[in-house]
This record gives C-alpha cells, sequence and structure tokens, in this order.
C-alpha cells in the first residue's frame, strides 16, 4: 500500500506532536491567548450574532441559562435562610435542653 504525500506528511506531524505533546499544547495556548487573536474571534462571533439578529433569529443568551426571574430567586433564597435559622434554632434549643437534662441528672446522682 503506498501512502500519498500529503497522509505521508501528516503521519509526520502526528508523530512530532506526539513527541513533543508538552511544546505543542503551551505553543497552542500561547497563540490562542494574544490580544488579537481575542479581539479576533470577538469581532466574529459580535459579527455572527448581528447577522443572525437580522434573520430575525435570536441567538440563546451567553453564560449561564436563569431559570426564574430576579425577584423570585432572591424571594426563594431568603425563604430557605428563614428555614435554616428556624431549624438551626431549634437544634441548639433542644441540644440546651439535653444539656440540662444530663446535667441535672448527674447533680441528683452525686447529692444520693
Amino acid at each position: 500500500m503506498t501512502l500519498s504525500r500529503g497522509s505521508k506528511r501528516r503521519i509526520a506531524c502526528e508523530r512530532w506532536k506526539a513527541q513533543n505533546r508538552e511544546y505543542y499544547l503551551q505553543q497552542k495556548r500561547d497563540l490562542a491567548s494574544r490580544p488579537e487573536y481575542k479581539a479576533h474571534r470577538r469581532q466574529m462571533y459580535r459579527q455572527k450574532v448581528d447577522e443572525l439578529k437580522l434573520l430575525g433569529i435570536l441567538p440563546r443568551k451567553r453564560g449561564r441559562p436563569t431559570m426564574y426571574d430576579r425577584k423570585e430567586a432572591l424571594e426563594m433564597k431568603r425563604d430557605r435562610a428563614r428555614e435554616y435559622a428556624v431549624r438551626s434554632r431549634a437544634a441548639k434549643k433542644i441540644s440546651l435542653l439535653l444539656q440540662n437534662v444530663n446535667t441535672s441528672t448527674s447533680s441528683s446522682e452525686e447529692s444520693d
């Protein structure tokens, strides 16, 4: 089986990348983090989004999707905080009662 020049070159490239993996990955990171490259990527993204908007297709918002509006989420957070406060106060009260019971039984045993 004979390999074409292009496939031989591709194999040689892959072999070099495997042998110099750390250098290759660092080189990729350095090139991708250049300010002019990032600016170009942002420009291309903005252009793509603008084209979609012109076609009437609203692209999804970037970032983590929100399930609730701000007011609803804040109210849920406050409710959870209130429930936690009630539980922690009740647990504290119970532990104090148990301590008092334990100290009263041990002190009554000592007096016998």
